[in-house]
């Protein structure tokens, strides 16, 4: 997949330099209202071809209250169980659920990491003839078939909560939805290859997991950190460098985001994005 043009997009965001890049998503993770931390166990490393397991306990515990409380993340709690995991099974998208995913745009768009995004995004003239939550909205809630014959996926399903295709998970980069796997005893995590620290405002794991029976040999899964933070990164660099690896910065770690575009009705939609590390 290479360079693509995002919906309201002149260019390709190729003029935006590395050394941008790296000073805004240092900027995103300057403004982040972080939250309380989650307790972190990494416990034993682990490989994408191991089949042993090498953490008897969970992941992620001990999530202070004040976090669940957060705004943000209590809202995109709430979406976490509006999705079908199998990506042949056919979503039915209700007028609740459309009104909570509105619900967590509102949120998002209240935060001080989506007003440097837009500042950033309006400055680079990358978000023509649209505002920044239209484009959220659409880039991340765009319903599309990803490789079956139903209309069974979107960005923010496959890159927030995981999808089940081909007896495997596919997505799944985010923190709140692997709690809950793990609280309810649907996710085990088996070790990691590698972590980052985002100096108290969370971490980035590469992991091996696996989710509802099925493997994730290796994913990348940011830990503790706001949705808002998250998604503001996934789409500054869905604008800047679609379709490819994306150079940022966080907490002085030099490391790439990838993002991948699918074409959705002519529109360019996301079709994932996770941390390199």
């Amino acid at each position: 997949m290479g360079h693509h043009t995002p919906p309201g997009a002149g260019n390709s965001g190729s003029s935006i330099s590395t050394s941008e890049l790296r000073q805004e998503s240092e900027n995103l993770l300057r403004v982040d209202q972080s939250l309380t931390q989650p307790s972190i166990s990494y416990q034993g490393r682990t490989s994408a071809s191991a089949t042993n397991d090498n953490a008897a306990r969970i992941l992620i515990s001990n999530v202070p209250r004040s976090a669940l409380a957060s705004e943000t993340v209590s809202r995109m709690n709430q979406l976490l169980d509006n999705y079908e995991a199998n990506t042949n099974t056919r979503e039915d998208h209700t007028q609740q659920e459309q009104a909570e995913e509105g619900a967590f745009l509102d949120a998002v768009m209240r935060t001080q990491v989506m007003a440097q995004l837009q500042t950033f995004l309006t400055q680079k003239n990358l978000l023509r003839g649209t505002t920044l939550r239209q484009a959220l909205a659409d880039i991340w809630f765009t319903q599309y078939r990803r490789g079956g014959r139903q209309i069974a996926s979107s960005g923010f399903e496959h890159v927030f909560v995981g999808e089940l295709k081909g007896g495997k998970v596919s997505g799944f980069h985010s923190w709140l939805n692997f709690r809950k796997g793990e609280t309810e005893g649907s996710l085990d995590y088996k070790g990691y290859m590698r972590h980052i620290d985002l100096n108290g405002k969370g971490s980035i794991v590469k992991a091996r997991f696996e989710w509802l029976n099925q493997p994730k040999p290796v994913g990348s899964v940011f830990l503790g950190t706001t949705p808002e933070l998250e998604m503001a990164l996934y789409t500054l660099c869905f604008y800047s460098r679609p379709g490819s690896r994306c150079p940022i910065q966080l907490a002085n770690n030099r490391l790439q985001i990838q993002t991948w575009t699918f074409t959705n009705r002519g529109k360019k939609v996301i079709g994932s994005a996770y941390p390199e590390i």
